[in-house]
Order: structure tokens, then sequence, then C-alpha cells
């Protein structure tokens, strides 16, 4: 009898084990929500997936809050993920291709490079409509793109420095990725503007958009180009990289970078850093979930949607630090 109860206990405890590991299997039906709390995906809501280039950076985080805040006005079933960073292009394409499997109803992406554009099209082969954000693709499956127009950015930034300079003058370019066409159309924007103004540019050097990297760049360029007057940063993270090497040297160089982020705005309005193109990360991404719903309701949205620049100055960087810190809750 005895034998009998102890065999029917390790039957009751083995199903009840088994019934608990089943249980810990469905934690692959669910999400964060913009909350991080666990949410059931099948909700009845358009699932928006946003996916970001990289998330090690605050232009990034600024995107991040945009679409989380969208996923909440909008009632979207959103789902949040991101390369580490912006230089892990095969990590990307990686998450994109484990999510396709989740049949999202619409993909928001920041890609890195072209090398995106075969998993995007199997998003395309699915009905599946892509808005690209921050970075366009020349990829005529997108459904569009919502973002600046980085020549523009470039131009902008390279008036700015010009005025600054006289013809004649030599300056110095910190490139973020080469290949990428943010990068590209930044530089070129700056190119063009300093043949205009007859400035040179004696170094364009690539620092991959990180701030550590751009130390080392500008440290080996200000040593075999002394005479530089003038320095462009193709974002805000290499311009504080600049600056250090800069400060270095008891050196006073006009910096302009592009984007807007906290920290150089802190850097302007000490006048430091003396300027920057400034985009507008978290719009981008809110438009990008906003833009996915129109489409997903059968409207019509416009094939590019500028995001807007405005160039930032000691003038009005604080008030820009204030809109940026509300954002990231600081």
């Amino acid at each position: 009898m005895k034998n009998r109860l102890m065999i029917t206990a390790i039957t009751l405890l083995t199903a009840m084990l088994l019934l608990a590991g089943c249980g810990g299997q469905e934690s692959s039906n669910v999400a964060s929500d913009e909350s991080g709390n666990k949410t059931e995906k099948d909700s009845g809501k358009p699932k928006v997936a946003v996916v970001l280039k990289g998330l090690d950076q605050e232009y990034f985080k600024l995107a991040e809050k945009g679409a989380k805040q969208a996923f909440k006005d909008l009632g979207v079933d959103g789902t949040f993920l991101a390369a580490t960073t912006q230089t892990e292009t095969e990590k990307l394409i990686n998450i994109l291709e484990d999510l396709i499997n989740e049949d999202p109803d619409a993909l928001v992406v920041m890609p890195s490079t072209e090398a995106a554009i075969p998993v995007l099209e199997r998003y395309r082969e699915k009905d599946i409509p892509v808005i690209l954000i921050d970075t366009d693709l020349k990829w005529d499956g997108k459904t569009t793109y919502i973002g600046t127009d980085n020549y523009t950015a470039g131009q902008e930034a390279g008036k700015f420095l010009a005025e600054k300079l006289s013809k004649g003058d030599e300056i110095a370019i910190l490139e973020g990725v080469l290949g990428t066409d943010v990068n590209e159309q930044r530089v070129k924007g700056v190119e063009d503007v300093m043949k205009e103004k007859g400035i040179k540019i004696t170094a364009s050097q690539a620092a991959d958009f990180d701030r550590v990297k751009a130390v080392t760049v500008m440290e080996n360029i200000l040593t075999a180009n002394p005479n530089i007057k003038g320095i462009f940063t193709a974002n805000d993270e290499m311009a504080i990289g600049a600056l250090k090497a800069v400060k270095a040297r008891n050196l006073n160089i006009p910096i302009i970078g592009i984007d807007g982020t906290s920290d150089v705005l802190e850097s302007i309005s000490k006048g430091e850093v003396t300027a920057s193109v400034a985009q507008e990360p978290y719009d981008m991404a809110y438009k990008g979930v906003e833009n996915a719903l129109k489409v997903l309701k059968g409207e019509t949205v416009e094939k590019s949607i500028d995001s807007s620049i405005e160039v930032i100055t000691k003038e009005n960087a604080g008030e820009k630090l204030e809109e940026v810190k509300s954002i990231l809750d600081k």
C-alpha cells in the first residue's frame, strides 16, 4: 500500500513539473510594452515593431523614447529592438531575420547600411510595410523615409563653420562609418560648401561616430596638420572627442557637429563646442509608428517626410537642452 501511495505521489509531482515547464515555454509569445511589463502578443491591436541600428548613444535613446511614447499614445502592440552599437551591421540583420518570423503588421527601422536591404525585401514580399527612419536606403521597397536630409544638414554645418573662417583656411573633417549614406551625405554637404567658399579640407578621416575614437583621430590630424582652423564632425559624439583633443593642446578651434545631444548642448552653453545641427530622433520614431498605422488603415503617406533640423548655438543651446532633458527624464 505504501509503495502504491509513493508511486502515485511521484506521478503527480512529475505531472506538475511538466506542466510548469510547458508554461515557461509560453514566454516566447509575450513582449515588453512601453512600461517594460509583459503583455500578450495577441491583443487585437496592430503590431508594429521598431528596430534601431544601435542603442549605445543618447541619440538612439531619444528615438527609443519616441517609439515607446507612440506605442502608448496610439494604442499599438509595440515591439522595440536594437543592436548594441551602430557598427554591428550583422547583429541588426539577425534581429530583423528573427523578427520577420513573428509577422509584425508593420516595421519601423533605423538601418545602418545597404546590407540590410535583402532582409527588408523579405518583409516587402510578405506585404509588411517598411518605414525607414533616420537613415535612408537606395531601395524602392520602402514605404517612406522619415528623417533628416543629411546633405542639407552637412551644408548647414558647412555654412556656419565657413562664417568663422577666411578664404584659404584649412579645416579637418571627422567622418562617421565609411560607406553609410548618413555619413557620405553629411560630408558631401560640407565639402560642397567649402569648395564654394575657397576653404581647404586638409584632412578627412573616419572615427566611426565614436567619441573615444574621435580623440585619437583628432590628435593625429592636429599633429600632422598644425594649421587647422576649423573642425566638422559628422555627429556630436565625435565633436566631444575632437574637443578633448583640441583642449589638450590649448587650442581655440571652432567645432561643429550634428545631432543636438545633451553633452554637446551643455558644451555649447559653456562656449566650448561652437555649434550643432540638431536633429529630431524622438519625432522620427514617433512619426514612424504614426505613419505605420496610417498605412495599415489604407491611407497614403508621402515617400519622404522631413523631420527638420535646427542650428544650435550658444544663444539657443539652453532651451534645446531643457527639451532634450525632459524627453530623457533627466
